[in-house]
C-alpha cells in the first residue's frame, strides 16, 4: 500500500499545525510557570521605648527593581530572634508599610528582646513577585 506524495503532504501539513497549537499552549496554557518579578524590601533604624508603654514604630518599604513603589502588599514585623510577630500593615503606594507596636505590644518582655535582636519585614510574595525579608534595628530610650 503505496501513500502519495499529497497524502504525506497533507499528513505533514496535519502535523504542523498539530505542533503549533501544542507549542502555544505551551507557551500560554494555565500549566506554564509564571515568572516571579524581584522585590526589594528595607526596613528603618527606628526608635523605641522599654520602660512602660514598650512602643516603637517599625518601618519598611517595598519596591521592584527599578524602585517604583508597590502598594496594597500585606509586610509582617517580626522579633527577629524569635519569629514573634509584632503585627501586620499594608503598603501604601509608595511600598511603604508602617506598624506602631504599641498598639500590639502587651508584653514589654517581647520588646525587650527586640530591642536586642532587632525586628525583620517580611514580604510573603504573591503570584506576581517573589518574598523578600529585610532587618531593622532599634534604638532604644527609657
Amino acid at each position: 500500500m503505496a501513500v502519495s506524495d499529497a497524502e504525506l503532504f497533507q499528513q505533514w501539513q496535519q502535523f504542523q499545525q498539530w505542533q503549533q497549537l501544542h507549542q502555544q499552549h505551551q507557551t500560554s496554557g494555565p500549566d506554564v510557570p509564571h515568572e516571579k518579578k524581584n522585590v526589594l524590601l528595607t526596613a528603618k533604624t527606628v526608635r523605641g521605648s522599654i520602660i512602660g508603654m514598650a512602643q516603637a514604630e517599625m518601618s519598611a518599604n517595598l519596591t521592584t527593581a527599578d524602585g517604583g513603589g508597590i502598594g496594597g502588599q500585606r509586610i509582617s514585623f517580626v522579633v527577629t530572634s524569635t519569629n514573634q510577630e509584632f503585627g501586620t500593615a499594608t503598603t501604601d503606594s509608595n511600598g511603604d508599610a508602617n506598624l506602631d507596636s504599641g498598639a500590639n505590644i502587651s508584653d514589654p518582655q517581647l520588646m525587650a528582646t527586640a530591642a536586642f535582636s532587632g525586628y525583620t519585614a517580611v514580604y510573603h510574595g504573591n503570584t506576581d513577585y517573589n518574598p523578600a525579608k529585610a532587618r531593622g534595628k532599634f534604638i532604644v530610650g527609657l
